[in-house]
């Protein structure tokens, strides 16, 4: 049989399968259109040259693998001349889409005309963050923090969300980094130096007075001289804190240069609190208008450090 044009198959079926009142069409002129369809359909297919509204309108146009095949290229559509979207312009595709691992980012084009990722913190400063910037675990430093590589773990700042501080946030300076102060050149790797409790206070009876003070809850004056001081709780992390006081133990506080000869003790001391007590010369505890106390030790929660070397007077 042949192969034959749409125009051709018309033709033929008109000529060869007549109206049969006349009994003109045998089963050969039946059986030879029949055969010529199927031999041509494939080939008008493939040419292209029909331009209906709906070609191919069904919901999938399928081009399946037959798995009996051992070339296994069976099912693929073959584009020789390209891809042409009609929808999108003039949109046009000749090469072949070379699957995610192929493509080089820096052949796209527009990359250094425009910022069109502005989802992306750019190395230059172009983007800035807007909102928060969740970082998990992570540390924000200069060396890198790669993941299994713990010499960078404890490197920069870290911040962590916490409910149960009084801010709910926290920001941690890594074991391996030194807060510098370009000011000066100071710098310091410990907040242990810091006073963790102090208070100024009048101590006169019955009109004691705290002009200023830091983590200190309250304070009782329990007799004469005698001041007890209670701290915030948990903020030290025992009872092992060094104590520094001073106090004019005198009644009034007018004269910049009025004091009388005393001694400060702060003997009885607990976590939580510790005796203020002014004791003059001629050993009488008085109340006294000018009375100072700072608090250095461990914060709860704070690793203390090793004990120095002691060497004792010889026996």
């Amino acid at each position: 049989m042949t192969v034959r044009s749409k125009t051709e198959l018309l033709n033929n079926i008109n000529s060869d399968l007549a109206d049969n009142n006349a009994g003109l069409i045998s089963a050969a002129d039946i059986r030879n259109n029949m055969i010529d369809v199927v031999d041509s359909v494939n080939q008008m297919v493939a040419s292209g040259d029909f331009n209906a509204e709906t070609p191919f309108s069904a919901t999938n146009v399928r081009a399946k693998i037959n798995t009996e095949l051992a070339d296994g290229l069976t099912g693929f559509l073959v584009a020789e001349s390209g891809l042409h979207f009609p929808n999108n312009g003039n949109t046009k595709q000749y090469i072949a889409y070379p699957g995610p691992g192929g493509i080089d980012h820096n052949d796209l084009d527009n990359l250094d005309s425009e910022n069109v990722h502005t989802q992306y913190m750019h190395i230059d400063g172009l983007n800035k963050a807007t909102d928060n910037m969740p970082l998990g675990d992570a540390w924000v430093n200069s060396s890198g923090n790669l993941v299994g590589a713990p010499s960078t773990n404890n490197r920069g700042l870290k911040f962590e969300y916490t409910s149960t501080s009084v801010s709910g946030e926290i920001i941690h300076v890594g074991s391996d980094s030194t807060l510098k102060f370009d000011l000066d050149g100071s710098y310091t790797k410990s907040a242990k130096s810091v006073a963790q409790a102090w208070i100024r206070f009048e101590g006169i009876s019955g009109s004691v007075v705290v002009n200023s003070s830091y983590n200190v809850d309250s304070i009782v004056h329990t007799d004469n001289g005698h001041y007890k001081i209670f701290f915030t709780p948990n903020t030290f992390k025992d009872a092992s804190y060094l104590a520094v006081g001073n106090s004019n133990s005198i009644a009034g506080s007018g004269s910049a240069e009025d004091f009388d000869i005393n001694t400060v003790g702060i003997v009885e001391r607990d976590k939580d609190y510790l005796m203020f007590l002014v004791k003059s010369d001629d050993n009488e505890y008085v109340n006294a208008a000018v009375n100072d106390l700072v608090v250095f030790g461990n914060a709860s929660g704070v690793t203390p450090s090793s004990s120095p070397t002691v060497t004792n007077l010889p026996t």
